[in-house]
């Protein structure tokens, strides 16, 4: 768990910002009938907006919104604009897999929001697709950057630094994340699940980014 202590503690501003934000919004959701509908709007453009939403949304959770975080927070570690476009196709990429993994999990499982059929989209997301393949995708994405898209470079690392090595740290900092950050979302009323998911994802990414270039 160091990698994300430290994760955390580097940028403790704008991640209990995002927290609170996380707050404010639920409260906000149960006080004020007008936010509530807002939410419920909004929820209705996800389901309308297909895989081009999923893109465009996830990207800007993943990517955009900590920046602004780390911006209002007067966060140092600020990314530049090459890494942020970067960030923000791999971001994209990874909601469109999402949006098509949970589509397929409410066909074969349902949509009701059930204890049993919550806890078996949360078992499958985290025991299957997260440690082979959201985590493996992300850390090939940043060594592959890093390795300044050269696969010679790119092998070299690897034989003094096996993938699979790479990963279980940032798989043990996902599963400690995500697990309980799932639950709390799905506890959510179903209008409110999607922007809470935009702040809990925008969290995840400060810890990702961190956890995965320090790894590597």
């Amino acid at each position: 768990m160091a990698p994300g202590i430290r994760a955390v503690r580097d940028h403790l501003r704008p991640f209990l910002l995002i927290q609170v934000c996380v707050l404010l919004v639920a409260l906000a959701y149960y006080r004020w009938p007008q936010f509530a509908e807002f939410a419920s709007g909004l929820g209705s453009i996800k389901r309308s907006g297909g895989l081009l939403f999923s893109f465009v949304a996830t990207a800007f959770a993943g990517v955009i919104l900590p920046e602004l975080f780390k911006a209002v927070s007067k966060d140092p570690r600020r990314l530049g604009a090459s890494e942020i476009a970067y960030n923000f196709m791999i971001f994209g990429a990874n909601g469109i897999v999402v949006d098509l993994l949970y589509q397929g999990l409410g066909l074969i499982l349902g949509q009701a929001p059930s204890v049993p059929i919550v806890a078996a989209k949360v078992a499958i997301d985290q025991a299957l697709a997260a440690p082979f393949f959201f985590t493996p995708y992300f850390l090939f994405m940043i060594l592959w950057r890093k390795s300044g898209f050269n696969w010679g470079r790119f092998r070299t690392g690897l034989q003094s630094n096996p993938f699979v090595g790479q990963i279980w740290p940032i798989q043990i900092v996902s599963w400690a994340y995500w697990i309980p950050a799932l639950v709390g979302i799905y506890a959510m009323p179903g209008d409110l699940q999607f922007m809470l998911f935009l702040f809990v994802e925008a969290a995840w990414s400060l810890i990702l980014l961190h956890v995965a270039k320090r790894h590597a």
